[in-house]
């Protein structure tokens, strides 16, 4: 990947000030880069990563000069990849394949991968599985963060197995109607889905 002179900045500043930014500048340019183009494509990351350093270079006197540097510009990139998917339109096709994968796991326990799961169980299975009872919310751990099938599902619960597809189905609508009807939360799925689902 060719690495490019991504700033150009009027902004006075001390010679320690611009070689502290630049020092910055290399060491966090290709990490950024290397997400904002997996998510988005080659010319609009460019574009996206640009922004943000010349943000970082804006705010440079009050931004983080440790190693808080670095959860700050993934942060800010979080925020400018949300940005270009809900002003691309994309926003509601990524949060049609969310509700794709949790219908998959009606028939695939294991449908989340590891890191899918991990970028997505902040939201799904605090808060939107709070709505449920206490036995659903165990029936949806056990479904999608244990992988169980069925059968081994009523096991546990001293169910028989159609018992468990049909209460798993009945909390999963509950989920799903939850993130739809809760703005906040579907934009953090997405904004999840998008930064933990790198390929």
């Amino acid at each position: 990947m060719t690495v490019h002179k991504p700033i150009t900045s009027c902004k006075a500043g001390t010679v320690a000030d611009r070689l502290a930014f630049e020092q910055s500048v290399a060491a966090y340019w290709n990490k950024l880069l290397a997400i904002a183009v997996a998510k988005t494509n080659a010319h609009d990351a460019f574009d996206i990563v640009q922004d943000i350093f010349l943000s970082l270079w804006e705010k440079w006197d009050t931004a983080p000069k440790d190693e808080g540097l670095e959860f700050y510009l993934l942060h800010a990139l979080k925020l400018r990849i949300f940005k270009y998917y809900r002003t691309n339109g994309r926003y509601q096709a990524h949060l049609k394949q969310l509700e794709t994968l949790l219908q998959d796991t009606l028939d695939t326990p294991g449908a989340f991968a590891q890191e899918e799961l991990y970028g997505l169980q902040e939201a799904v299975l605090n808060e939107a599985l709070d709505t449920l009872s206490p036995s659903q919310q165990q029936l949806m751990t056990l479904r999608v963060r244990h992988h169980y099938s069925y059968q081994q599902i009523a096991g546990m619960l001293d169910i028989d197995p159609a018992s468990a597809r049909v209460l798993y189905s009945r909390a999963l609508k509950q989920v799903k109607t939850h993130i739809k009807a809760n703005p906040s939360l579907a934009l953090s799925l997405v904004a999840s889905w998008v930064l933990f689902t790198i390929p």
